[in-house]
């Protein structure tokens, strides 16, 4: 099985050679960013080129996402080919053994997150194809029960429960930043970029991706653009950044509030490091969060990037944290500060209330540990 990921449309000529620039009339077609699943043989497999397409453009998911899928279904058409089966006619008992083959030393043993996340990508493959083409759905149970009969509306129709295949998570809990680790943290970084970037995780609660795709621009620094529209806009809008540095976010467009001090320190980083490389390397973006290495300078921040430093800030402190540590400290405070749920929820771009209530929860916790506190003081302990 392969994979093919191409992230930025192409022109084909009438020679069929892949060229950059689109103004040549004799350019004929314009290929957009796929995500495309080979068989051995090289042939497009058409039931997932079909499916991740509907995904990209019509579904409008992030493109990493439908890369996940990709990658998702990859792993299952292995294990469709290895065992050949069809896709077409799997069974129930069938789906328990590709849980098992990702489980075995043949697959290289995933974690339960992983795994669920894989069914998760399978479920929706299969939901989209029985809708369209009319295949039998091994996710869904067709013998009617019992519980089914409890109306006349049920009776009229068979039922069919959804069977739920899902491994059993161990929850690591959320890890928050006490003010001291912070200041250490800080203290240990070497470049500025990175001491703003944390900053501006933990005093707005912003997600690492959406920090990564902030333009100069969409916080107000810079005017160097007169049209340039934020960078988490809809992807079927006209896009001036192409490629892989388009990124798009799960909440869209959102106000972020930034304190007056920590904007000094942004346009400060903006005119004595930012400005020097954007002169210098003649960059076509205007990305804040931006490579100071010379192998690849002005490129915009990779996630990658961001994790090696967290690894390497980590190890020089004895304090391992990730990213978006920054966020859940950032959620937790404001939540043992009494801020309301619902404020709370749109500071942090949530679409649902349930994925606020988590540091809700956390908040009454501490309480009733302080309660207990006193209670175990008065005996002694």
């Amino acid at each position: 099985m392969y994979l093919r990921i191409v992230d930025r449309p192409y022109a084909l000529n009438d020679a069929l050679e892949v060229v950059e620039s689109t103004s040549d009339e004799s350019i004929r077609i314009i290929v957009e960013r796929y995500v495309c699943l080979f068989d051995d043989n090289f042939n497009i497999i058409p039931e997932v080129w079909e499916y991740l397409h509907n995904r990209l453009w019509y579904k409008a998911l992030a493109f990493n996402s439908v890369i996940s899928k990709g990658n998702d279904l990859k792993l299952f058409y292995e294990f469709l080919y290895q065992y050949r089966y069809s896709y077409q006619s799997l069974s129930q008992k069938q789906i328990n053994a590709f849980i098992a083959w990702l489980n075995s030393e043949e697959a290289s043993p995933r974690s339960a997150k992983t795994i669920n996340r894989i069914l998760s990508t399978l479920k929706d493959f299969y939901t989209y194809h029985e809708a369209i083409h009319a295949i039998s759905n091994p996710f869904l149970h067709a013998s009617e029960t019992i519980h089914a009969k409890k109306s006349y509306a049920n009776r009229l129709k068979p039922f069919t429960p959804a069977i739920r295949y899902k491994i059993k998570e161990f929850d690591r809990g959320i890890r928050i930043l006490s003010k001291d680790q912070i200041e250490v943290i800080l203290g240990a970084c070497t470049l500025q970029r990175d001491r703003l970037l944390f900053e501006l995780l933990l005093f707005t609660g912003m997600r690492i991706g959406e920090a990564l795709s902030l333009s100069v621009h969409s916080i107000g620094i810079s005017d160097l653009r007169a049209n340039v529209q934020d960078l988490t806009m809809h992807p079927n809008q006209d896009d001036p950044y192409k490629g892989n540095r388009t990124r798009q976010q799960k909440s869209g467009i959102r106000d972020l509030f930034i304190p007056t001090l920590l904007m000094e320190k942004l346009n400060e980083y903006y005119e004595l490091t930012w400005l020097r490389i954007y002169e210098k390397k003649q960059m076509e973006h205007e990305f804040l969060f931006i490579s100071e290495f010379h192998n690849n300078l002005g490129e915009p921040l990779s996630y990658q990037a961001v994790w090696e430093r967290c690894r390497v800030i980590g190890k020089k402190t004895g304090i391992y944290f990730t990213p978006h540590d920054f966020r859940h400290t950032y959620a937790t405070m404001l939540s043992r500060n009494q801020m309301s749920i619902d404020k709370l929820r749109k500071l942090l771009g949530h679409r649902y209330m349930a994925s606020t209530d988590i540091y809700i929860q956390i908040a009454s916790k501490e309480e009733m540990v302080h309660e207990l506190v006193g209670f175990y003081e008065s005996y002694g302990i």
